[in-house]
């Protein structure tokens, strides 16, 4: 009878440790969304391509974001893109990381909407696996509106009700 009680006494514990082994074992994610669309060839005032000044600056914050942060590049409409996926959501490989960011050259349209969706579902998959901690945000980088602007209207109320951070 004993055993019993202990065993019943202890369950909650036990089931709860995989939430406990969560808590400390989570990282904050960031998946970018880079525009490589045809528009991102154009240059700007001082002679620069929007894509170069893009890549730049997305060099420049990835300094500035904590190591232990995840990261993912989601690049749309880039000529020479075999994966949209360039840098998969997942642990930070500085050298990895620039190198996806140099590749993509500009062509095509702009998808946006369909791309803020598939980051967002990228970071709620992420999400589920951390048991809610952490913080989540699509980090995107565009010149101009979609072709999809119906989609971007559509989704991006959702994303953001969701607990998704949009900058």
């Amino acid at each position: 009878m004993r055993l019993r009680n202990l065993v019943w006494m202890l369950a909650p514990l036990i089931m709860a440790a995989p939430l406990v082994a969560a808590a400390q074992d989570y990282a904050d994610c960031v998946v970018i969304i880079l525009d490589a669309s045809g528009s991102m060839d154009a240059k700007m005032p001082g002679g620069v391509r929007k894509i170069d000044a893009a890549k730049n600056a997305l060099q420049s914050v990835l300094t500035r974001i904590p190591e232990t942060t995840h990261v993912g590049l989601l690049v749309f409409s880039g000529t020479n893109v075999p994966d949209p996926w360039l840098y998969p959501l997942g642990p930070r490989d500085n050298s990895a990381l620039a190198k996806a960011i140099s590749l993509p050259q500009p062509g095509g349209n702009t998808p946006l909407g369909r791309f803020i969706k598939t980051g967002a579902d990228r970071l709620l998959e992420e999400r589920t696996k951390q048991y809610g901690y952490g913080s989540y945000r699509l980090l995107v980088v565009t010149d101009g509106e979609a072709t999809d602007g119906s989609l971007t209207d559509q989704y991006t109320p959702v994303i953001v009700a969701r607990g998704i951070t949009v900058d």
